[in-house]
């Protein structure tokens, strides 16, 4: 009996091992769950119902584009993100990690398993707008009614802001009424009361005189950060007008459109603002794309042999061309040293956007700003308007342009090392949105005494179990101080701050920010040290 026994225990113990791998095997295969947070973090913005893309926000829209998705998260086309990540970095950069890639692939080659398709974590509430909270002022721009048919069209129109002094814009957002019909709209102030509406189609010279930004497809809101030294805003005076110039493409007649600019301002007579600037630079409107041909086309700022009188701080960069541009680089330059800004391998006319540097960009006094842009006019690039025909500059969408622009400040020393991409990480006017207040992870936040000379309590309740980062930023958006790194428990939790850095030395007076982090939620605030 002993040795039927042993027999029988290896195959007995070979089939065990073989059940248990199967199970383990099954229980480590990839579900629909643990792609969702993908899809959420890189596609939703734009994959969802009543945006610009098909919606892929439930199991069913998912798995018909199964083979789309594999092939546009290895070409790189899915998430739109023109510039070289190899080249220069920028805030909320969409690009999809090799991990992220492979969790996607391997969940659409072995066939897309549903799982239990509850435990997917909930989608936030999406609309057409991009930042939370309520603006200090919305301008609405006039309806009108497109009568481009056979060529673009220009209308510029002018909303007075109806001020009575004058504030400092920290953020804004245009929020276009008729996506498909809107190819551009350029932003300036009006502080001379000479602007006027001009619906002629006609309408291509800038009417206001401070230039604040551009609205193109792709791009989403300017928000600039609070908190000195990158206090940084936009001056808008007491009287003036908002003045619009948008551009719509030949064969939209009969389309309307009523769009929206939300402001979000400093609070009144807010202290030590510096001025934002934003600029189109690197301009060039003299050169000849032949039919059948490719041009390589430059450009430096300032146009003379000298170079810049000052020393600046590169914000943020909005480069811009047409349909025949396959290329884009732009770099500062002097004798001996390049300063890389950004490189566009892939140049999209459907995907343009505002580049944000992670950290400023110091360009000293004696520097160019120089930009290359190269132009296909032949059969390998299927987006040029007719290859058999020459391209020349101008305004309409089958022209060209070469129309480079940055936002700027007059440098101030230590510019270089302010965390831009830390501070608007942690910015409330880009946190998710929930569903509905019981929906939020972190609520019931308790900040005491504040302004404060010893200690400072945060107090709050966690929804669910987490693991919650506490950490202290000083004004530059750097990590000071990790107060707390655990899994909490639901419910009430509080914890100090000394005013102390993780060294132990006591940190001067000034604003520092709390940063609550618990799973994919984030809280910040405002603390003041005495």
């Amino acid at each position: 009996m002993q040795l039927f026994t042993k027999k029988l225990f290896l195959p007995i113990l070979c089939c065990v091992l073989i059940l248990v791998c199967q199970s383990n095997i099954s229980f480590a295969q990839t579900t629909y769950k643990d792609v969702v947070p993908v899809l959420i973090a890189n596609c939703n913005t734009c994959h969802h119902t009543g945006s610009i893309g098909f919606p892929l926000t439930t199991y069913s829209e998912v798995v018909p584009m199964g083979a789309a998705i594999k092939s546009a998260v290895l070409t790189k086309h899915m998430p739109p993100w023109p510039a070289d990540p190899t080249y220069k970095n920028y805030v909320h950069e969409r690009v999809l990690s090799p991990a992220d890639i492979t969790l996607l692939v391997d969940w659409i080659d072995n066939g897309m398993l549903a799982g239990d398709t509850t435990l997917a974590p909930p989608l936030p509430v999406y609309s057409n707008t991009q930042l939370n909270g309520t603006p200090d002022l919305i301008l609405n721009l006039p309806k009108f009614i497109s009568t481009a048919t056979n060529a673009d069209h220009y209308y510029c129109m002018n909303v007075p802001t109806g001020l009575l002094q004058d504030r400092y814009i920290r953020a804004f957002e245009f929020v276009p009424g008729n996506k498909p019909l809107i190819h551009h709209a350029v932003l300036t102030i009006d502080t001379t009361g000479n602007a006027i509406d001009d619906f002629s189609g006609n309408c291509f010279n800038q009417q206001g005189q401070i230039g604040i930004g551009d609205y193109a497809p792709g791009m989403g809101p300017t928000v600039l950060p609070g908190v000195v030294p990158a206090k940084f805003g936009f001056k808008l005076k007491a009287g003036s007008k908002m003045s619009f110039q948008i551009h719509v493409p030949e064969g939209t007649a009969g389309l309307q459109d009523s769009s929206q600019l939300r402001i979000y301002f400093y609070p009144v007579n807010e202290p030590n603002v510096r001025d934002m600037y934003f600029q189109t630079v690197l301009q060039n409107w003299n050169f000849f794309i032949p039919a059948n041909d490719s041009v390589v086309v430059t450009q430096k700022y300032p146009p003379t042999v000298a170079g810049l009188p000052i020393n600046v701080s590169l914000y943020g960069a909005f480069p811009h061309s047409h349909k025949t541009c396959t290329a884009i680089l732009n770099y500062a330059y002097n004798n001996t040293d390049t300063i890389p800004l950004i490189r566009i391998n892939h140049w999209d006319f459907h995907w343009q956007m505002q580049y944000t540097f992670k950290k400023m960009v110091k360009v000293p006094n004696n520097y160019h700003l120089f930009s290359v842009h190269k132009f296909d006019n032949t059969v390998n690039n299927p987006e040029t308007p007719d290859h058999n025909a020459p391209v020349i500059p101008g305004t309409n969408t089958y022209d060209e342009m070469f129309f480079d622009s940055y936002l700027f400040a007059y440098y101030l020393p230590g510019d270089e090392n302010i965390n831009i991409d830390s501070l608007l990480q942690n910015d409330p006017l880009f946190f998710p949105s929930s569903t509905n207040d019981l929906d939020k992870t972190i609520h019931n936040i308790k900040v005491y005494p504040n302004p404060f000379d010893e200690w400072i309590q945060l107090d709050y309740h966690l929804l669910n179990a987490q693991y919650v980062t506490v950490s202290i930023l000083n004004s530059l958006g750097q990590e000071i101080n990790q107060i707390s790194s655990s899994i909490e428990s639901s419910g009430l939790h509080s914890h100090r701050w000394d005013g102390k850095n993780q060294q132990g030395l006591k940190m001067p007076s000034g604003v520092y920010i709390y940063k609550i982090q618990a799973g994919n939620k984030l809280m910040t605030g405002k603390v003041f040290l005495k």
